[in-house]
């Protein structure tokens, strides 16, 4: 466990601005995740294929779809990937006093 330990030079308390700020985090992270979300979704209904399945198509299998709608997808997939697990390790932080 990590542990972070802040000091304010003006002698006010700072959880509350600690926590307003990671919360603004989560809802940012939030918005990112939805908007890829979006973005998956339109692949999903333009290819008919879920994303699920597009990640474990073989090379040969993926010829069918453009190399550059390929990359794009992989690419939203990985972000999503990312952007839930930077989610899931902001929601583990506890503030303490």
């Amino acid at each position: 466990m990590s542990q972070v330990m802040l000091k304010s030079p003006r002698g006010e308390t700072i959880e509350p601005l600690i926590i307003s700020a990671l919360e603004a985090q989560k809802n940012e992270i939030l918005t990112a995740i939805m908007k890829t979300k979006q973005k998956l979704s339109f692949f999903e209904k333009k290819f008919n294929l879920f994303t699920s399945d597009f990640v474990r198509m073989s090379h040969a299998e993926m010829l069918q779809i453009s190399e550059m709608d390929a990359i794009e997808w992989l690419g939203e997939h990985e972000t999503l990937k990312r952007l839930q697990d930077k989610l899931s390790r902001l929601q583990e932080i506890k503030v303490c006093t």
